[in-house]
């Protein structure tokens, strides 16, 4: 019975299992947000509905975690179809993570906020709220579908 009950608990967990959904509402725009983390990183699947589910931001963030920080970069294809990077910022606060917004800077390449200008997190674009993988509504099952594969 022992050797079972170990066996059992040492089952590995399945990736999806370490993501946490979040979603955001800011008008008219709808944010869905699913991320992993480990003790210093965390790496997912950003989207940003603009207006309608016909216009779509959809690509992958990954960055570091520094205290209640997360500052990373997402790369993502425009609803125009180009692929652009930029950085982002987020705060974890009271179980909701806000975004920030700074100066974005390249630098040998490296696309991530000016240190010389402060990062705003007073008048966020979204506010993001801990969901439930099944509390993305039929209307979004395409996208909790897309962001899952990646």
């Amino acid at each position: 019975m022992f050797l079972i009950s170990l066996i059992m608990s040492c089952k590995k967990r399945e990736p999806q299992e370490y993501r946490t959904f979040y979603r955001a509402i800011n008008g008219k725009d709808t944010a869905l947000l699913i991320i992993g983390t480990n003790k210093e990183r965390f790496f997912g699947n950003y989207q940003i509905y603009h207006g309608s589910r016909a216009i779509k931001d959809s690509g992958v963030v990954d960055g570091e975690i520094s205290g209640d920080t997360l500052r990373g970069k997402f790369k993502y294809r425009t609803y125009g179809g180009g692929v652009t990077t930029i950085p982002v910022i987020f705060l974890k606060h009271n179980d909701k993570l806000i975004t920030g917004k700074g100066v974005p800077i390249t630098l040998f390449g490296l696309i991530h906020f000016s240190p010389e200008y402060p990062i705003d997190f007073k008048n966020p674009e979204f506010v993001f709220s801990k969901i439930n993988k099944n509390d993305l509504d039929k209307s979004e099952y395409q996208t909790k579908s897309s962001l899952e594969q990646n």
